[in-house]
């Protein structure tokens, strides 16, 4: 979330993250040199590089996994060269470049010949949505791919997506579906779809579709709206302190949470958190 004059920009990935624990928003936001470049999102930004490239034509198909792998293996010399590694997560390093393969694979096989074409791959937007006493509301971000038919976004997971929590939790379905209405470029009911890559070395994908109506627009500015509310009085109070934390989810660990040293960490280290909890 970022204020400028009398506009509030809130992204997808902020929102969650801000719903889910909002001290971790306020440190992400405030500690961007915490962001780590794990191994999963690291391969899951290799293979939105060979999607986009293959839907814009710039490399063949059977191209498409060496220019993810290619891509993969640039980021990571570039971190090398200003001296970070790539975070280990729960994937073996020997195994990158076959996952990585295996994923694009499964995207050409199993989500690509459902994919329409003629759509427009990385599609910015910015939108007002609403307001907020006198500051305007607006949702923000980028769009893997949107067609007017329908908005996907490519996800590699560590298993498949179940369709009815996407269907009644999803929150970025919402935003990305409110803001293409709002500029005219779809109709509600919209749908909205998951290809999902599943990560291992023999990958399968999968479509999930979330339908998202103007109830669920309107539920999801009314979020944003009481969010953005609570931010504009802890900067009225001038306080500093801490927002909001929540400790109750898997993400809260120093393996998931890129400011877990400047929060829960700072009082437990990894090994007798585990032990005292």
């Amino acid at each position: 979330m970022r204020i400028e004059d009398n506009k509030i920009f809130i992204r997808q990935s902020w929102l969650g993250d801000a719903l889910m624990c909002p001290e971790r928003a306020r440190l992400s936001a405030l500690h961007p040199e915490s962001r780590k470049e794990n191994d999963s999102a690291m391969m899951g930004t290799a293979c939105h590089t060979g999607i986009e490239a293959v839907l814009n034509e710039e490399v063949l198909p059977v191209h498409m996994g060496d220019h993810a792998v290619e891509s993969f293996r640039w980021k990571e010399k570039e971190l090398i060269e200003i001296g970070k590694a790539i975070n280990i997560t729960n994937t073996n390093p020997s195994h990158w470049n076959t996952h990585i393969r295996s994923m694009c694979d499964a995207w050409l096989r199993d989500i690509y010949p459902n994919v329409p074409l003629g759509g427009t791959s990385e599609f910015k937007f910015s939108t007002q949505v609403g307001m907020i006493d006198d500051y305007e509301l607006h949702f923000e971000g980028t769009m893997d791919y949107f067609h007017q038919e329908s908005i996907w976004d490519w996800k590699t997971a560590g298993r498949k997506y179940y369709q009815a929590e996407k269907q009644s939790q999803n929150i970025q379905s919402s935003i990305y579906t409110k803001a293409a209405y709002e500029m005219g470029m779809i109709d509600y009911p919209a749908t909205f779809k998951f290809g999902v890559m599943i990560r291992n070395a023999s990958s399968t994908g999968q479509i999930v579709s979330v339908s998202r109506t103007e109830a669920h627009g309107n539920w999801i500015v009314e979020q944003a709206t009481a969010l953005a509310r609570t931010v504009l009085m802890y900067n009225k109070l001038g306080t500093g302190g801490r927002w909001l934390i929540n400790d109750q989810h898997f993400l809260c660990s120093q393996r998931w949470c890129p400011v877990w040293d400047k929060c829960k960490g700072s009082y437990l280290n990894s090994d007798n958190a585990e032990e005292a909890e």
